[in-house]
């Protein structure tokens, strides 16, 4: 299947990387040009502008970071990929995007005769370069079955969640929540252990292993016990996008989301310190700095 992908970063490098290896002719554009590079030596062809991507395309899949440059590269700019992408063609979202964009693209590209589908994935980095993304889909049966093949090779599993495909957008706006969430009380339960004199990788330790026995706790866990949060696979700048995006969700359907006021706060904090390019777990340093275990999140950072 000829693919067009855009945006070569973290994620959607290791992606790209997968849809060729499962033998599909993939061309890629990145806003800086350099980051597709590795993709080029290894068969994939290098566009230069997202309408190359998307021209000759059976499927389009963008990879973003949030509505501003989803919504500059497919609907609005020069060469605007929505205007290349033929008839016909389905486009998937795999971006983490808002409700109100992902309504707009499912009607912008049904004037188009196009097809849209939302496919956020559930995973960081290293779990798209091994392929153990957890795939969440929403859109039209036809357009699912017919992206199916795409959406295999990059991650163990999918979970389909409805015909419309703002609910697959809603559905992982509440899986980032919830890991935001994980991350705070284990922050500030690290804090409380800590100011006792009690070291978090034993506490961590009994948590995970007496209730949780989860790899998430322990991966997060850990980069948090040893205060781990260069390189970022996902940043605190992300985190705040993300949780903003759940407390319009809430908004819009009158559904009181108090933790996330908190949570929010809690990454502009981080990000009031400068740090918005640390690992979005270093929220958890905030309770730290609250405990007065270290002065600043510079500190813990």
């Amino acid at each position: 299947m000829k693919i067009g992908f855009i945006g070569i970063g973290n994620m959607g490098e290791p992606m790209a990387r997968n849809l060729l290896l499962a033998g599909h002719e993939v061309a890629v554009y990145n806003r800086t040009l350099h980051r597709a590079e590795g993709l080029g030596k290894q068969g994939a062809r290098i566009a230069v502008s997202p309408a190359e991507a998307a021209a000759d395309a059976d499927v389009l899949i963008t990879m973003l970071a949030d509505d501003r440059a989803l919504r500059g590269t497919v609907l609005e700019g020069g060469g605007p990929a929505i205007g290349a992408l033929r008839r016909g063609a389905v486009h998937i979202s795999s971006s983490t995007i808002s409700l109100e964009l992902s309504k707009e693209l499912e009607q912008r590209h049904a004037a188009c005769g196009q097809g849209y589908v939302a496919a956020p994935v559930i995973g960081r980095a290293d779990a798209a370069a091994q392929k153990t993304l957890w795939v969440i889909a929403a859109g039209p049966p036809d357009q699912i079955a017919r992206c199916r093949p795409i959406l295999e090779a990059l991650g163990r599993g999918i979970t389909v969640v409805g015909e419309e495909p703002w609910k697959a957008n809603l559905v992982k706006i509440g899986v980032n929540f919830v890991l935001a969430s994980m991350v705070e009380a284990l922050g500030e339960s690290y804090a409380l252990v800590e100011k006792h004199g009690v070291d978090p990788h034993q506490f961590l330790a009994v948590l995970n292993g007496g209730a949780f026995q989860s790899p998430v706790f322990e991966n997060y866990g850990t980069r948090i016990a040893d205060h781990r949060y260069r390189p970022a696979g996902f940043s605190l700048r992300l985190g705040l996008k993300d949780t903003q995006l759940a407390l319009a969700a809430a908004e819009s359907a009158a559904a009181p989301l108090p933790f996330a006021g908190v949570l929010r706060d809690r990454f502009l904090q981080a990000l009031a310190y400068g740090h918005g390019d640390l690992d979005w777990a270093a929220i958890a340093e905030i309770a730290r700095v609250n405990a007065n275990l270290i002065p600043s999140l510079e500190a813990g950072g």
